[in-house]
């Protein structure tokens, strides 16, 4: 039987799924939650059974990188900009958002 991890990456019908969380089923099956990577699923989230689904783990060793021809790295630098803005803040400070500035933590 194949242990499933959160942040495991995973080929679920021809697309490229992130594993967020693994709950076990009734039946003692597994019920992955996963958000899409590949592009037709960006962002997008689902839920899928480890019975009824062709489930293939992508092996981070076989992953192959791309060099980053774009003048001074922009490509790369824009990508890591982007996933460092989708990050929320957790510390007690007050950030500057879209049109706002506010604090995201409610004080007790």
């Amino acid at each position: 039987m194949i242990e499933y991890a959160p942040g495991m990456r995973t080929v679920i019908r021809d697309e490229e799924w992130m594993v967020k969380k693994i709950e076990t089923n009734s039946l003692g099956n597994k019920a992955l939650y996963c958000v899409g990577i590949s592009l037709l699923v960006k962002d997008k989230d689902a839920i899928f059974l480890t019975d009824l689904e062709n489930i293939q783990i992508v092996n981070p060793a076989e992953v192959k990188l791309i060099p980053d021809h774009s003048p001074r790295y922009k490509r790369s630098l824009l990508y890591l900009e982007s996933q460092w803005r989708q990050q929320i803040p957790t510390d007690t400070n007050i950030h500057i958002g879209y049109k706002a500035a506010m604090d995201p933590m409610i004080r007790i």
